[in-house]
């Protein structure tokens, strides 16, 4: 719990102080005076004041602010040059847009760095979506999944790769999710049915995986029977016995554990005497000196699911960048991050996709968390960047009382080439403010519902 608090502190400070820097160096260079520049919202907890801006820290940390002089329709302005209101329209629209500009630029230079230092990419997202072991019992086994088929639609959205099958499923309605797949050279639709109380949707949650034959750990969770039992990452998972079968093969193992709940099983593991880097895994984790090791795990049942708690590693390439291949790549995926998501609220307000896909500050701690649990500063980084990404994009939105709210409001104002009156501006902003409460509340009840089931409760 400490360590979620931390973390998801570190997150928040540095994107909203970065996002709050970037209006607060704008407007100081525009020569705007700037009054406040708080992070947090509420009463000042400390602070001190210099060059006439108050600087302070404030108890509620979901986000924070720059006041500047002649900045709302409210004050007692006295028209002078240094008031936000006297600047020319292309003044504010900096202003406005300089905050989600710095939060893309950090997450552009995060992955950049990243790029430079080598990251870690799977081989499978970008391979055809054949599937691989399906659990027996499971959602997948039930609509009629098998093992070769390969899907190439879900909900009427295009499937080529597992990365495009893994937004598909992630964005669907729970309602009705339905796939297309082919086997044999024959077009089948499959339908799948959920729990209504299904938290997730993914190919792990309806119990079927990419098709590999060698089962080497990447990851193993805390106070997990894997973890109690002495499982650690880089382990060759080599047999699992119990239930009266014997498993060897990366799609056998997998079917094994999801028919074996409460049932001992014994493993047999490969454990190299050093764990090799994660690209070199699957080249490497047989020819290095290591001992055979035997333990037993219980799987016991998590959330509906059979839960051992490892996580299978999948091959992968460490690619290194130089400096301009890396800040080129950069900007390229992170365009590409941006675009998807402008997508998916697209298919949200659409209805082909489910509102249960949007996250709020707790998900957002409860990630930051599990990224600072995993010990590797690449992994932590790299979720910074992406809240860092999502915030700017999401303020870019056209919602009244965001900077996207100002930004539109400018630009209504240069077509038409007059200002809106104060009393419009005052309406929309009012509408923008409700529209900000209710959509917080939602995501809030959102995150809280992928803890608690509240059908159960009520």
């Amino acid at each position: 719990m400490i360590t979620t608090i931390l973390a998801f502190i570190v997150v928040l400070g540095i994107t909203i102080t970065i996002h709050e820097f970037g209006h607060f160096a704008m407007a100081k260079l525009l020569k705007i005076r700037v009054l406040v520049f708080s992070l947090g919202f509420g009463p000042k907890l400390v602070g001190f004041t210099r060059g006439g801006t108050e600087y302070r820290i404030s108890p509620f940390p979901l986000g924070g602010y720059v006041k500047m002089a002649g900045e709302t329709f409210d004050e007692d302005r006295k028209g002078d040059p240094g008031e936000f209101l006297s600047h020319p329209r292309w003044h504010r629209f900096l202003v406005a847009v300089a905050g989600p500009f710095m939060n893309i630029l950090l997450a552009i230079a995060i992955l950049t760095f990243s790029y430079i230092d080598g990251v870690y990419v799977p081989r499978y997202p970008k391979e055809p979506a054949v599937v691989g072991p399906v659990a027996s019992g499971s959602i997948a086994s039930r609509a009629g999944l098998q093992t070769g088929d390969r899907i190439v639609s879900v909900h009427g959205n295009p499937v080529n790769t597992w990365e495009d099958l893994e937004i598909a499923l992630g964005t669907a309605p729970r309602n009705a999710l339905h796939a297309e797949v082919l086997r044999d050279g024959r077009t089948i639709q499959l339908h799948f049915e959920p729990p209504a109380d299904q938290r997730e949707i993914s190919s792990d949650t309806l119990g079927f995986k990419f098709p590999r034959s060698r089962t080497i750990v990447y990851e193993v969770d805390p106070d997990s029977p894997a973890h109690k039992a002495g499982l650690q990452q880089g382990d060759e998972i080599l047999s699992v016995s119990g239930n009266g079968q014997t498993a060897a093969n990366f799609n056998q193992v997998l079917n094994l554990i999801s028919e074996s709940r409460g049932v001992p099983l014994d493993f047999t593991v490969r454990r190299p005497e050093v764990v090799p880097p994660r690209e070199k895994y699957w080249e490497e984790s047989e020819s290095r000196n290591s001992r055979v090791l035997h333990m037993t795990i219980t799987p016991i049942e998590k959330e509906g699911h059979v839960h051992v708690g490892f996580y299978p590693d999948y091959p992968t390439d460490l690619h290194k960048l130089g400096l301009t291949a890396a800040i080129s790549q950069s900007i390229r995926r992170n365009y590409e991050i941006s675009a998807l998501t402008f997508r998916i609220i697209g298919r949200i307000f659409k209805g082909s996709a489910s509102v249960k896909t949007l996250s709020g500050p707790i998900e957002i701690a409860r990630i930051s968390g599990s990224a600072a649990r995993t010990g590797s500063a690449r992994v932590f980084f790299g979720f910074l960047g992406l809240v860092s990404l999502q915030l700017g994009v999401f303020n870019l939105l056209p919602i009244p009382i965001l900077d996207g709210g100002v930004i539109a409001l400018l630009l209504i104002e240069g077509v038409i080439r007059r200002d809106l009156s104060i009393n419009l501006k005052e309406k929309i902003v009012q509408v923008g403010f409700v529209f900000l409460i209710l959509l917080m509340g939602f995501v809030v009840f959102n995150d809280l519902s992928k803890i608690i089931n509240f059908e159960k409760i009520f």
